[in-house]
């Protein structure tokens, strides 16, 4: 019956338009971004795991330098708010010392954490962790010789959410 209702309609002269959509068409354009200190505009979970991470960092003597959450990128993550990069030292110079213990801490937090904060990845020092490696780390593809110290994140943490 649902085929024959715009063909019986447009006999009767009414104009039909139908629309089709994806079960994930309106979720995904729903995603709310919440105030999250200085995280800035962000989606709930992301707020969420970075006020906890904060937190971690603060009692375990390594929190970040500065952070960037939702900003322009080729990638969906920081646009639509589902990630933010955790600064260790100064962006653009290559984190050492305590600035490269300090980001392998949080990085260690991250992944001991990965499921509590539905993280889809994390990047540090040109290693990915994800569910794709069994969040031990693998190298990352697009950090090749002579990319940059940022590019490569050398300089920050990056940690995105899911949807």
């Amino acid at each position: 019956m649902r085929t024959r209702i715009p063909a019986l309609l447009a006999s009767a002269g009414v104009t039909v338009t139908l629309f089709a959509a994806t079960a994930g068409t309106a979720q995904a354009a729903s995603a709310q971004l919440v105030g999250c200190g200085s995280a800035g505009k962000v989606t709930a979970k992301m707020c969420k795991l970075y006020k906890a991470a904060s937190s971690a960092s603060i009692k375990g003597h390594y929190h970040w330098d500065s952070q960037g959450c939702k900003h322009k990128d080729r990638l969906p993550y920081h646009p639509e708010g589902r990630a933010c990069d955790l600064v260790y030292g100064k962006i653009g110079k290559t984190a050492t010392g305590d600035n490269r213990a300090d980001g392998y801490k949080m990085v260690k937090w991250l992944v001991n954490h990965h499921g509590a904060y539905s993280i889809d990845h994390i990047i540090w020092q040109g290693i990915i962790y994800s569910p794709n490696g069994n969040w031990k780390g693998h190298k990352d593809k697009t950090c090749k010789k002579g990319s940059g110290v940022t590019v490569c994140h050398r300089d920050h943490v990056h940690v995105a959410v899911r949807k």
